[in-house]
């Protein structure tokens, strides 16, 4: 009797686990939601594709509240487990060829926008602006590192390298926690000098994880310069010690005598 109860809870509990996502050739999904922002507020009515080099464009559209589901096809959520390049557009049903498209082509007929899809649950958001003055730029540095929360690879965390004005550099980081800017005229790197640098990563239900001081009211700051630029992020999800304690001193000995 207690064999066969073991038994039934076992069944129970293989019953219980999230099926995978899968087409009908097998080949793996992963479920994708995230929220497009421009200049800072929800992107209402926007399509979201996900290109891949093996199966078909993955899609979905923007609500009020910027978030954005992709859908495999009519009856599976998601999009195949890999890389893919990224287009946003607000007119057309192809993102990839808009027809008098308000957003910048840089988001889609020549976007610079790039995601890794991983098996279980995604949470990809895309934060875009309307960047004046980019071509005034003369001087880039590439700009390539790790992100590290606690000490470990922080991957899906969407890097802002904000130089002099207006001009920004972008940057996604993988699962190893490696990411890598593109300036926003489809050239890769940060403006030389000084950047005010902001790190974000989304929970699933769109809030933040991330303290204030990496993004919001952001402290971070590096120097880009002319050559190769390797920038490591060591990122923290409490405050370290402002002072190291002092010791307490030891207790004095009577002296017998």
């Amino acid at each position: 009797m207690t064999l066969l109860v073991l038994l039934i809870g076992l069944s129970g509990c293989e019953e219980q686990k999230k099926p995978r996502l899968q087409t009908a050739n097998g080949r793996t999904l992963g479920h994708v939601v995230g929220w497009i922002t421009l200049d800072g507020k929800p992107l209402a009515g926007a399509q979201v594709d996900f290109h891949n080099e093996i199966t078909r464009t993955c899609s979905g559209g923007t609500d009020q509240n910027g978030r954005y589901e992709l859908k495999f096809n009519r009856h599976l959520r998601g999009a195949p487990v890999g890389e893919h390049r990224v287009a946003i557009g607000l007119f057309g049903h192809n993102s990839e060829d808009p027809v008098d498209e308000p957003l910048p082509e840089f988001y889609n007929k020549k976007t610079v926008l790039k995601a890794t899809v991983v098996e279980g649950d995604n949470v990809i958001s895309f934060h875009l602006t309307t960047p004046q003055g980019a071509s005034e730029v003369s001087e880039l540095g590439p700009v390539r590192g790790l992100v590290l929360l606690d000490g470990n690879p922080l991957p899906g965390a969407q890097l802002v390298f904000q130089g002099d004005g207006k001009n920004v550099a972008r940057g996604t980081s993988d699962n190893t926690g490696f990411y890598e800017l593109v300036f926003t005229e489809k050239r890769e790197g940060a403006a030389v000098g000084a950047n005010r640098i902001t790190v974000s990563k989304m929970s699933k239900d769109g809030q933040e994880i991330l303290r204030p001081i990496y993004n919001t009211k952001s402290t971070l700051k590096r120097v880009v310069r002319s050559g190769e630029n390797q920038i490591n992020l060591s990122l923290t999800t409490k405050d370290l010690p402002q002072t190291i304690p002092k010791k307490k001193p030891r207790p004095t000995v009577p002296n017998g005598s």
